[in-house]
């Protein structure tokens, strides 16, 4: 899990062109607004960033690394880039296109706790989809 970290980290530093969102809307519950507890799928915690900040209705959120709220990124629900099941997005291709051209995230509820969600992160930087990584977010 501590390579995933490192190599996700990686990612959210390097540049490229803007990943364009997807006009399909799906049935994927947008998160409450409110600041979100991430740490990797075990539960450990993930050097540098501590989760999410989600605002503008469950529209928007930023990473939050080092105490700093950075990295914007769009939420929306659509059909998942990876395996077309209904997943609420977090895509940064508008707000941080560097980001955005390079990765992309992924969540569902949590079905055993409706207060969590587990994402995946994706490496997009070819035109495919490749998961690089797994987070959770808590409230």
């Amino acid at each position: 899990m501590k390579r995933t970290s490192a190599a996700t980290l990686l990612v959210l530093t390097a540049a490229g062109a803007a990943l364009a969102a997807p006009a399909v809307a799906s049935a994927a519950p947008l998160p409450p607004d409110g600041v979100y507890v991430g740490t990797d799928p075990s539960g450990a915690p993930v050097p540098f960033w501590q989760g999410k900040t989600i605002i503008g209705g469950g529209t928007a959120a930023t990473n939050r690394v080092l105490g700093a709220d950075v990295l914007p990124a769009d939420v929306y629900s659509a059909p998942s880039i990876a395996t077309g099941a209904d997943v609420i997005h977090v895509d940064y291709g508008r707000l941080s296109p560097a980001l955005g051209a390079l990765v992309h995230d992924e969540m569902t509820v949590d079905p055993a706790n409706p207060g969590r969600y587990n994402g995946t992160v994706y490496f997009v930087g070819f035109g495919g989809a490749a998961p690089i990584g797994g987070f959770t977010l808590t409230r």
